[in-house]
């Protein structure tokens, strides 16, 4: 979560109103990065007192050490943009996902050593968090440079950061409020079995949506034409379609083989909803990466507000109306569909407008 809301948007406007000038230098604004770090510095204390306050009775850790590793973390995703804006996309992916890494090692070794000490094992992952944080701080002085410029005001990127802390949130609603939707009709038991086929059917499409994000949003921020912005999607589109094929023929075999002791027949249509809503999500990524390159303040607020209207009543009729697991499920690709289709269409105006103009 702290990953999610740290920066609290800014990270997208820093994608959006900056801009890789030559190899290894970075033109944004002086209030934006300002603006960034005063928040960095806030959202570390605001989580490091929520921590305290619910979980400081149940971990002894550093107080000291629990806040530089907050900040260490929230700066970490900072300069995970710089270096994706820089095209050094394994260096961003390094220090996205080093720390992982690092907790595995960590609990591989706790394991053999037979320690058992929760405490010292999270105290010992968050100095590692902010060593990786030093070192990556260190690469960023040493190799990239920031040129300031003035081409947006203040005043328009607070109301971006703003639009995308909205995009942001209603991402996250949608991407993880099935499941307590669906514990809190269906149980602990039927969500188990929807948690483990979401991992097995979904986790797959999350993966490559959150890859094609990552890479696609700086291509089209630096080469975006709406040709090349169609082909892509065809192209997912009809990879996605493969995918999802491949996928709903694994779990026969492995059935077969008596590899697995999961009653897949009793969720044929529950499955085959999670690969059209992989498939759609997969789609959503491409569209939402050409938007968050492109858009302007103006066509991301009409965005976020016909969304969370269409949404709204979506939601209402499932909590009253809806009591089938399935349904629930197409409520979900509804949701995504009409975000992808709101995104793409909003986009795809502002593009012609621009161009009339």
């Amino acid at each position: 979560m702290i990953f999610i809301y740290g920066m609290l948007g800014t990270e997208q406007i820093f994608l959006r109103y900056s801009n890789q000038i030559s190899t290894n230098q970075i033109e944004t604004q002086k209030f934006q990065t300002g603006l960034i770090i005063k928040i960095i510095i806030v959202t570390s204390l605001i989580s490091t007192v929520f921590f305290k306050l619910y979980f400081g009775s149940q971990f002894k850790i550093n107080t000291v050490l629990l806040y530089f590793s907050s900040i260490s973390m929230i700066s970490m995703l900072y300069l995970f943009n710089i270096f994706r804006l820089n095209s050094e996309f394994v260096f961003a992916q390094f220090i996205s996902n080093f720390w992982r890494l690092f907790l595995l090692l960590l609990s591989v070794a706790f394991l053999y050593l037979k320690m058992h000490n929760l405490d010292t094992m999270l105290n010992i992952v968050m100095l590692g968090i902010i060593v990786i944080f030093v070192c990556s701080l260190g690469v960023f002085f040493k190799k990239i440079q920031l040129v300031y410029n003035t081409m947006f005001l203040p005043n328009e990127i607070i109301k971006t950061a703003i639009q995308f802390f909205i995009s942001i949130t209603t991402f996250s609603l949608l991407t993880f409020g099935d499941r307590f939707v669906i514990q809190n009709k269906f149980g602990f038991e039927e969500f188990g079995n929807y948690f483990y086929l979401t991992n097995f059917f979904l986790a797959p499409f999350s993966i490559l949506q959150n890859y094609i994000g990552f890479k696609q949003l700086i291509f089209f921020k630096q080469n975006f034409t709406l040709d090349a912005f169609n082909s892509f999607n065809k192209k997912v589109i009809l990879f996605g379609l493969a995918l999802a094929v491949f996928l709903y023929l694994v779990p026969i075999t492995l059935v077969h083989f008596k590899l697995l002791r999961f009653d897949f027949n009793n969720y044929t249509m529950t499955i085959l909803l999670l690969l059209i809503l992989g498939i759609v999500r997969l789609y959503s990524s491409s569209i939402t990466s050409a938007f968050e390159a492109k858009t302007n303040v103006n066509s991301l607020q009409k965005a976020n507000m016909l969304f969370i209207s269409i949404s709204f009543l979506i939601i209402v009729s499932v909590l009253v109306f809806l009591k089938s697991l399935d349904l629930i499920v197409v409520s979900v690709i509804l949701i995504w569909f009409i975000r992808t289709i709101i995104y793409k269409q909003v986009l795809v105006k502002q593009i012609l407008n621009e161009k009339i103009s």
